[in-house]
């Protein structure tokens, strides 16, 4: 099966990070373990917000930075589904205001922007929980709502910088649950400094280090 994305040797110097390589296929999930600041690096390096002081990044045999930055962002928004640490979202606005902004940013219609919110909701979202400012909500409705937002531009990668670490053991299953049920055939990168849940159907677990 062809790789969807590519990481060879990425590293970045300050902070430290890396050497990682990695060659991932639709369906595959992948876990690597480092430092905070180790995560926070490589998901910037992985997502095209900042480019590695080594190596290359290609998805869908696009090398990510041999775009200008405008294309690179439109490409970004189109194919990777990124997550960043916590849920990334701006308290005052709504939680639909939030997932809908990438859809808009896109030219979708009003038609399209709502059958893929209703497509890709989730059991434990209740719609009307959009609604809400993020700074009233639950750090699980936080969390789903910010996978909804990854996943309503039909992403080919998800990548994910420890959005769930910080949830509580019960919310933290239910999350998880409602990954495994959508996202079952797409790649993901999972970037954490807690170890790999052990229910979760790895592909790969890579510990990372900077040298």
């Amino acid at each position: 099966m062809e790789n969807i994305l590519i990481a060879e040797h990425i590293r970045s110097y300050t902070p430290e990070a890396g050497p990682v390589s990695l060659a991932i296929a639709p369906g595959e999930w992948w876990y690597l373990q480092g430092r905070d600041e180790e995560c926070n690096a490589l998901f910037e390096m992985l997502t095209g917000l900042r480019q590695p002081e080594e190596g290359t990044v290609t998805l869908l045999g696009q090398d990510l930075y041999a775009l200008k930055e405008r294309e690179r962002a439109a490409f970004r928004r189109d194919h990777i589904g990124a997550i960043p640490r916590k849920s990334g979202f701006v308290p005052e606005l709504t939680l639909l205001e939030q997932v809908r902004l990438p859809m808009v940013l896109a030219g979708l219609s009003q038609e399209e922007i709502k059958g893929r919110i209703r497509k890709n909701a989730f059991d434990y979202l209740p719609l009307h929980d959009l609604y809400n400012p993020a700074k009233g909500c639950s750090q699980r409705t936080l969390a789903l709502a910010g996978l909804l937002r990854a996943l309503v531009m039909e992403p080919k990668v998800l990548i994910l910088n420890a959005p769930f670490d910080h949830l509580n053991r019960k919310d933290a299953m239910l999350v998880w649950q409602e990954v495994q049920t959508v996202v079952p055939s797409q790649a993901m990168v999972y970037l954490s400094s807690a170890p790999a849940p052990g229910d979760i159907p790895w592909t790969e677990i890579q510990q990372i280090s900077g040298r």
